[in-house]
């Protein structure tokens, strides 16, 4: 139960994870930009340890304890998804369950902006927002541009990931349905999450605002030169494209383009990143979302946060429908 006055604001839920190479310093910076964040009637910071931690870590949750709502230890390292799913069947009553990554920044605004957004949207299930980069200093090194509607989202999740990860706000009620979880995609449970939730027919979108700092570190581009993780992305991006557009279609080039990329090394990646060639990929994508909704029309599955758990998945193109 919350014990808030503010009974017209939304009880909120916070999911984060620690591992044992995540730094404190970081995370205790993480933690207060979640702690300061206004537009609520009480936040519950839901912590997964995913593994044995450090002698400094454990000190440091044994000291700040208090300030998370449940702490679940895992024995071993079990990986993100799992760790989140185990965190998401703790929730409680919620109204909306934000996500937060150890070692980024959700600014000021963060949250309310977001709730107001869903509040407005009854249709949509999931919403993001902009995002910056900033080193490991904290200095602002970029910024990365999302799809704004959930049209241009869905069309987009055949060719990129339409909305960061630890910027994710969900309605509660979308999370009680057990099929909603993180699928175990290696480094790559972020988009399998997301093509899952569009089979669903859950609309997502990004609000304009700039609202959260993602810090990219000296070992960034490292952690994404990898053929499992490549398998993995090429996987479910073939798998949203076969959702949205069948058999028959020249988008599949697009996943066996991201695999290449997954091989080359970390310093042609890093060019390739802080190039252009990802907002231009969206821009050509959101040309033609209008379309892939005309495509769709009547069968598209819209998501009732409260009363529906649908499973009939529109196949864009190709007029057909199938049970999940």
């Amino acid at each position: 139960m919350f014990d808030s006055a503010d009974l017209g604001l939304p009880h909120v839920a916070v999911l984060m994870t620690l591992h044992r190479s995540d730094s404190i310093e970081y995370f205790e910076t993480a933690l207060r930009s979640v702690e300061t964040q206004h537009g609520t009637g009480g936040i519950h910071i839901y912590l997964g340890c995913d593994g044995p931690l450090s002698a400094e870590q454990t000190i440091w949750l044994e000291l700040n304890r208090h300030r998370f709502y449940i702490v679940r230890h895992n024995t071993s390292c079990i990986g993100l998804a799992r760790s989140l799913n185990l965190l998401i069947d703790l929730l409680g009553e919620e109204e909306f369950v934000f996500r937060m990554d150890a070692d980024d920044i959700s600014l000021p605004n963060r949250f309310a902006t977001q709730i107001a957004y869903l509040r407005a949207h009854p249709d949509v299930g999931l919403v993001g927002c902009q995002v910056q980069d900033i080193d490991e200093a904290g200095n602002v090194s970029g910024q990365r541009s999302y799809p704004l509607t959930p049209s241009e989202a869905r069309a987009s999740l055949t060719r990129l990931i339409p909305l960061l990860h630890p910027t994710f706000c969900f309605r509660r009620a979308l999370l009680k349905d057990q099929r909603l979880r993180y699928p175990d995609a290696y480094l790559t449970e972020d988009l399998a999450f997301l093509v899952r939730l569009s089979e669903l027919g859950v609309e997502m979108a990004n609000v304009p605002q700039t609202l959260f700092s993602w810090r990219v570190g000296a070992g960034f581009f490292k952690r994404r030169t990898s053929l499992r993780r490549g398998l993995q992305e090429c996987k479910w991006y073939t798998r949203a494209v076969f959702n949205q557009q069948g058999m028959l279609s020249l988008s599949y080039i697009y996943p066996l383009l991201r695999l290449f990329m997954r091989l080359l090394p970390s310093g042609v990646l890093r060019v390739l990143y802080q190039s252009g060639l990802r907002a231009s990929v969206a821009k050509s994508v959101g040309k033609r979302s209008e379309v892939d909704d005309q495509s769709c029309g009547a069968n598209t599955v819209h998501f009732d946060p409260v009363h529906s758990h649908p499973s009939v998945l529109c196949l864009a193109k190709t007029g057909i429908s199938r049970e999940l």
